[in-house]
């Protein structure tokens, strides 16, 4: 049995978020622990307003847990309240979790922005994989994973094809294709068209998919476009979209650089970040 861990916070009371990690754990077995952190990091704080914060956080937050136990009683739902720097001690306490789970809401104004902004530096801070659930909740069917022929995209793959399995539901695997546009060269000077080695890099990245998990539909695919409109056609309407991030410099530069982190704000649909 692991732990999937939710941040949470008043704008994310009652967020989709939490529902979709109570179901995900019922279908993995796990439990779930809701980890809510005061923000001291914006100005200095007196202690006993620190003490006072934490007490009411603490209640709020008890309260929240018995109000996410009533989505599935059969998913043991704890919760925990910290004090000091949100994205550090998220990703700090989720070093041991199967998955960090947070909510983000539209780009429409510039509050909602910065929520948006904070589940990628979140996503880019933790260890674990970390899922951003969109504020609309829709849950669509089928797994997405980005492939790039990385270490990273290797990761994704395998925590997809995991996921797909236990959905019982297909997994696409997409290898986005572009030609690059070099100054100064003519068209007739570059590729028009996906090589060899575009179609070996994703072939390899699902090789032993089918021995793993024998009732597994796979498809992969070779998408004409950049990663970021291509990965966001695809997953429209998905369970999930996964995508691989790596180490400490930040999101992928091969398959994705900005790309992950683009993802993460328009969220065509729950995005999984999964690191190496």
């Amino acid at each position: 049995m692991g732990t999937i861990m939710v941040g949470v916070s008043e704008s994310t009371s009652g967020h989709p978020a939490i529902g979709w990690a109570i179901r995900h754990a019922r279908r993995r077995g796990d439990t779930v622990e809701l980890v809510h952190v005061v923000d001291i990091t914006w100005t200095t704080i007196p202690v006993d307003w620190a003490e006072s914060a934490l007490l009411a956080a603490e209640e709020a937050v008890r309260g929240e847990a018995q109000r996410a136990s009533l989505i599935d009683p059969s998913v043991a739902v704890h919760s925990v309240v910290l004090i000091g720097s949100p994205t550090r001690l998220l990703a700090e306490h989720a070093a041991s979790a199967d998955l960090l789970v947070v909510g983000t809401h539209s780009r429409r104004a510039a509050s909602e922005i910065l929520l948006g902004s904070q589940a990628t530096r979140i996503a880019a801070a933790a260890t674990c994989p970390v899922a951003v659930i969109p504020a609309a909740g829709q849950e669509g069917t089928g797994i997405v994973v980005g492939v790039d022929g990385s270490e990273a995209s290797a990761a994704a793959v395998a925590f997809a094809a995991a996921e797909a399995d236990r959905y019982g539901e297909p997994l696409t695997a997409i290898y986005a294709w572009s030609a690059p546009e070099p100054w100064g060269m003519g068209e007739s000077a570059w590729p028009t068209s996906p090589v060899e080695e575009d179609r070996r890099i994703l072939a390899e990245a699902v090789a032993g998919l089918a021995d793993q998990y024998p009732d597994l539909k796979v498809t992969a695919e070779v998408v004409g476009g950049r990663p970021l409109p291509a990965l966001y056609a695809a997953s429209v309407g998905a369970r999930m979209l996964v995508v691989g991030t790596h180490g400490k410099h930040g999101f992928s530069k091969a398959l994705l650089g900005s790309v992950s982190e683009d993802l993460v704000l328009s969220l065509p649909c729950p995005v999984v970040v999964v690191r190496t």
